[in-house]
C-alpha cells in the first residue's frame, strides 16, 4: 500500500524532490490530507504521527513507528526529518 503525503504549498517541491530521489511510493498531495500529513511548525513544536510539524521534533519512538507504518527504514525517515529539519529527541540509542 502507498502512503499519501499531503503537504503545503511552500513545502511541497521539497517533498516531492526527496519522494522521487529516495524512489519511495507515495503521492504527495498538495494542501491535502494524507495518510501522512507535513504542517509547518510555529516554532519547535512536537509531531505526532500521521502529523509531521516541518522545524519542529519528533520523538525517537514516533519516527521509528513512521518508518514502520510507511514500510520503509528507518534511514529513509530519518533522511525525511532532515529534509524537513525535524529534529529527535528521546533517542532510543542516546544520540540525539
Amino acid at each position: 500500500m502507498s502512503t499519501t503525503i499531503g503537504v503545503p504549498e511552500p513545502l511541497a517541491e521539497k517533498v516531492r524532490a526527496f519522494v522521487e530521489a529516495q524512489k519511495l511510493d507515495c503521492e504527495v498531495v498538495v494542501d491535502g490530507d494524507g495518510t501522512l500529513r507535513v504542517m509547518q511548525s510555529e516554532g519547535r513544536q512536537q509531531s505526532e504521527p500521521p502529523t509531521l510539524q516541518a522545524g519542529g521534533w519528533i520523538a525517537c519512538p514516533d519516527a521509528f513507528a513512521l518508518a514502520s507504518s510507511m514500510s520503509v527504514s528507518s534511514q529513509t525517515v530519518g533522511k525525511l526529518l532532515n529534509e524537513l529539519d525535524i529534529k529527535v529527541r528521546q533517542c532510543q540509542l542516546g544520540c540525539f
